[in-house]
Formats: structure tokens, C-alpha cells, sequence
């Protein structure tokens, strides 16, 4: 059990964040992973092409089963919407003393099967740091950065959801509902994911990052020096690689088919380039309907940060259950 101790600062400076670069971490631990994740087999077997020329020695050398992972591989964002080129270069500018350090605790990990690979980048860590960081670019490419507006979305309904909950009901609800290995009592966040991490926050919060690569399980950050961090599941990742849903035909014919599809699609919100992404469409295309759709009261917008999510209005849920009945 691992109990993360808060003090009334602590509470005050939980935040959330989405990286770019842990996401396409977990996506290769999936791939290289021994354990069978259901939920991913049809993206595994969407990218079954991408992934085919793809060179990850390194990073495989250094994801064991269990035990340890070097931290500089994926430290936690410090913006909430981190930008992957930013991710990156930090990873690229890591101290070689702690990319030594931290490769030596992978390495004597119990079992690591990476260890032989792990001792060879030991004799240069300066090209072990910049082909980690080639790697992680070359996955990121290919397995992440075509399908991010998706991605990206799912994650902000994640971040929207948490939100309210926070609100709602503060730090206890939040936790109470983050992951069934999660539990809140006494200013405390207790896992029994973890053994033998406790951790004072003292006055640094916690950052917690959904991850939709992430299931079913949580990733602790506790080493000094990094932020705390909590990588959770996000929800709804699932619907990333199911069929999108077809709008009802007395629907598609009273819109047309694509403003239907778009109306059909605002659950939950999104913006105009994750929907673009979702059905191949022009980004000009989708704007032009979704401003129609607005424009006849069947869908709102709001501005967060520099995106605009729609979402469908009460009218627009009324017209779309009467074709539906």
C-alpha cells in the first residue's frame, strides 16, 4: 500500500494535465506489453502496418513487466495541455548523471529481461538519452499523432467530467471515482497498487493525468524531483475504436446525412477538428455545418482555452430522439 500524505496545500494545487508523450509511452507498452489488454486488440491490429518498421529496442529494454521505468522518459507535463515538441526536448535535455541513475534502477529491476540492453547504453549515456528520444519521435508519429484530434478529445471529456466531480465534491469524490485502486480518507490518497512509496506532498499537489492507453492500470510518479503524479484511465476510451454511430434516416433526411452524422456525433461534445478526424471530412466542411446546426439552435459552442467544444442543445437532443422513436 502506498499512502500519499496531503497538507492544505496540497489540496489546493491538485491539477490536471494531457501529454502527448505519455500517451505515446503507454501506447508501446501496449505493444511490447506480455499481458493480453482486450480494449487495445483493434488498435493493435489497426496499426499493425505503422508498427511493423518501427524500432523500439531501447524503450522495450526499459519497460519490464513490473518494477521500474526511467521517469525522464515521460516527466510530468507542466502545462495542462502539453505540446509533444516541448515533451520531448525536455526528455533530450535531461542531466546524463540522472539518465545513468535512472537506467541503473530499470536495469536491477528483479527479472528485467532488458538488462544486457540496458548495460550497453550505460557505456554512452549522451546516445542512450538521444536514441530514447528517437524512438519515442519515430511511435509518436506513427501510432499517436494521426489519431490525436481523437485522442485529444477523449481526454478533455475526461478532464471536463473530473472537473465537475471536483466541484461537486471535492477531493473525496474525485478519488473515490478515479480508480477502484484509489481510495480518499483522512487527507491521505491511499493505493494498493504500490508498495513502499509513501510520500509528503508538502506544498507540491498532485497532477493527475488520464491516459487513454492507460487501462487498467495506474502509473505513480514519487521520486524526488518529479512533480507527484497519478496516470489514471480515461473514460471512454473504448469508443476510440468502435463503429462511429449512424445517424437515424428520418434524421439524415429532414439535415442531410452529414449534418445528421454531426449531431449525432456531439455525444459527448467535440470540437471541429476531432470531428473532421472522426469522419475524414475537410475541416471547412465542418464548420460550415456545424455553424448551420448552430445557427438553427441545435447545437451550442463554448471556448475553452483555444479550442471551441459543440455540443448538442436541448432542442437539438429533442429533434434527435423524435427520429429516433
Amino acid at each position: 500500500m502506498t499512502i500519499l500524505k496531503f497538507g492544505q496545500a496540497d489540496a489546493l494545487r491538485c491539477r490536471f494535465g494531457i501529454s502527448p508523450l505519455w500517451e505515446t509511452i503507454s501506447a508501446v507498452r501496449v505493444l511490447n506489453g506480455p499481458r493480453h489488454r482486450p480494449l487495445y486488440s483493434p488498435w493493435v491490429a489497426a496499426k499493425a502496418d505503422a508498427t511493423a518498421g518501427l524500432e523500439l529496442e531501447l524503450l522495450r529494454a526499459v519497460q519490464p513487466r513490473t518494477g521500474y521505468t526511467p521517469d525522464f522518459l515521460t516527466p510530468p507535463p507542466k502545462a495542462s495541455r502539453a505540446r509533444f515538441e516541448t515533451e520531448i526536448a525536455r526528455v533530450r535535455s535531461t542531466p546524463l548523471h540522472q539518465v545513468r541513475a535512472e537506467l541503473i534502477q530499470s536495469r536491477d529491476t528483479r527479472n528485467n529481461p532488458g538488462a544486457p540492453t540496458i548495460n550497453k547504453m550505460l557505456t554512452d549515456p549522451a546516445a542512450a538519452r538521444e536514441g530514447f528520444a528517437a524512438e519515442i519521435e519515430a511511435a509518436w508519429h506513427a501510432l499517436i499523432e494521426p489519431d490525436w484530434p481523437l485522442i485529444s478529445r477523449v481526454l478533455e471529456d475526461d478532464l471536463a467530467y473530473r472537473g465537475n466531480q471536483l466541484t461537486s465534491g471535492g477531493l473525496a469524490k474525485l478519488f473515490d471515482d478515479l480508480h477502484p485502486a484509489l481510495a480518499w480518507a483522512d487527507d491521505r490518497l491511499i493505493t494498493s497498487q504500490f508498495r513502499e512509496q509513501d510520500r509528503e506532498l508538502e506544498g507540491q499537489g498532485l497532477l493527475l493525468v488520464p491516459g487513454v492507453f492507460a487501462w487498467p492500470y495506474l502509473v505513480l510518479v514519487t521520486a524526488t524531483g518529479y512533480q507527484p503524479t497519478v496516470v489514471y484511465p480515461a473514460r471512454g476510451a473504448a469508443r476510440l475504436w468502435s463503429d462511429a454511430p449512424a445517424p437515424p434516416d428520418p434524421l439524415a433526411t429532414l439535415l442531410g446525412r452529414t449534418r445528421a452524422t454531426l449531431l449525432v456525433a456531439l455525444d459527448p461534445p467535440a470540437t471541429t477538428s476531432a470531428l473532421a478526424a472522426q469522419y475524414g471530412l475537410a475541416l471547412g466542411t465542418v464548420a460550415e455545418h456545424l455553424g448551420a446546426l448552430h445557427g438553427a439552435g441545435l447545437v451550442s459552442r463554448r471556448r475553452t482555452g483555444h479550442q471551441v467544444h459543440y455540443r448538442r442543445t436541448d432542442v437539438g437532443q429533442a429533434v434527435v430522439d423524435a427520429s429516433v422513436g
